[in-house]
């Protein structure tokens, strides 16, 4: 009769540990600083790119159930989407992206940000 309460104890604990990280929200995106206008790129070819670079984490048309947060009704403003974008934020690494495909990112994302 005690063969199952070993397991049982340990399914427990380690459902406790998880929960209680995923509460601590650790990869919780920091403030960021913002400095000057956006130019934003093309949505269309930035929802290609997201899928290719971001969907991973923020979800398919970033609805959430990774890592990252969900973007989709966020109010994310587009100088904030930039800033996280270069700096990284929580497991986010910086310059995942650049250039052309930035631009195209945040004016995809500015556009399933929207309240």
């Amino acid at each position: 009769m005690r063969r199952w309460l070993q397991p049982l104890v340990v399914l427990v604990c380690v459902s406790g540990a998880v929960f209680a990280l995923a509460q601590a929200r650790l990869f919780a995106p920091a403030a960021v600083a913002t400095a000057g206008p956006v130019a934003l790129g093309d949505v269309y070819q930035g929802e290609t790119v997201f899928q290719q670079t971001c969907a991973a984490c923020h979800g398919a048309a970033g609805a959430g159930g990774g890592i990252g947060p969900r973007l989709q009704s966020s109010g994310i403003t587009p100088a904030t989407i930039q800033a996280r974008i270069r700096a990284g934020a929580g497991a986010m690494p910086p310059a995942l992206v650049s250039g052309r495909a930035e631009a195209d990112i945040v004016a995809y994302v500015a556009s399933i940000a929207a309240p």
